[in-house]
């Protein structure tokens, strides 16, 4: 009987990322089949040329597909979690607690920039010594992200991409681990599982230590709007800065050529401490001032929740 408990703990926590990749497989299914039909009685008959068409039409629309997955998946994962909600209310383990001041959530801000500040910078360090295959891997996420419009980019990454990956990694994954593990192997698996979903070396790095901030605000703010919002800002001003960093090589042709490698590391570690020096320090701040209270079932309708 524990085994089967264990099981079914653990395929609790691999399910909610299989209902996104499949309504991701799904949604594009559906579109070729519709595609094809049209085509079809439409007098175009040759496969390959059905073929040439879709890819054609999918081209350049993959994270536009994959806002649309996001959509879709959202209010299913929000069922799951209230369902956790009413599981844990009907075996008494059912914790509440007060609403955070909303102005605190205003820390979660420059906190979550210090991070992805120091994460990319950390990461570039790592692919001046990964071997070709693994940075390689990251060529077809980087088409997906970065061959679509700036503002495809903005609601995407920016919107639809934070609030799907929270509910799903934060908000059903670390929930449903700290059943089976404790505290502290929670964050980091949650943390490790986020890093290996993104299917590439390179942003497998940069995401565990993400998903670890992640976790670190929704323990603190006890509600799942901390690290969604602790990811807008991430994914944001990641896109913003790529955008402007694009625009200045553009316009002024910069190279990194004429400097040696000691010296761009060198550079990129000193920036890199800088922005972790300043992310400890908000978090710091974080701990000492975000305390929400836990309050009592009498008032379990009145406050916020981890939902």
């Amino acid at each position: 009987m524990k085994s089967t408990g264990l099981a079914k703990k653990i395929w609790g926590v691999i399910y909610p990322m299989l209902i996104y990749l499949g309504i991701q497989i799904l949604l594009i299914n559906v579109i070729q089949t519709i595609c094809a039909v049209y085509w079809y009685f439409n007098g175009i008959s040759s496969m390959e040329e059905i073929k040439s068409l879709m890819m054609q039409m999918l081209s350049g629309k993959e994270l536009i597909l994959t806002m649309m997955s996001a959509l879709i998946t959202i209010p299913i994962l929000i069922f799951f979690m209230n369902r956790d909600t009413e599981h844990k209310k009907t075996s008494h383990t059912y914790k509440k607690f007060e609403l955070t001041n909303r102005w605190l959530y205003l820390l979660i801000l420059p906190f979550g920039f210090f991070n992805m500040e120091w994460a990319n910078m950390f990461v570039s360090i790592l692919q001046m010594f990964m071997p070709k295959f693994m940075i390689e891997s990251y060529s077809g996420a980087e088409n997906v992200i970065y061959g679509s419009s700036v503002a495809v980019q903005f609601l995407a990454a920016g919107f639809a991409a934070p609030v799907v990956e929270e509910l799903i990694f934060r908000g059903l994954i670390y929930k449903r681990l700290k059943d089976i593990v404790n505290i502290r192997w929670a964050a980091i698996l949650s943390a490790v599982l986020f890093g290996v979903f993104h299917g590439n070396w390179v942003q497998a790095p940069y995401a565990i230590i993400i998903g670890l901030t992640a976790v670190f605000v929704y323990e603190k703010y006890k509600s799942i709007t901390a690290p969604i919002l602790l990811h807008m800002t991430v994914n944001i001003a990641s896109v913003g800065i790529s955008y402007i960093a694009q625009k200045i090589n553009e316009t002024q042709n910069i190279s990194t050529q004429q400097f040696s490698d000691w010296y761009i590391l060198e550079a990129i570690s000193t920036s890199m401490f800088t922005f972790l020096v300043l992310a400890v320090m908000t978090g710091i701040i974080i701990n000492k001032i975000v305390k929400p209270k836990e309050v009592g079932d009498e008032n379990i309708n009145s406050s916020d929740s981890m939902l």
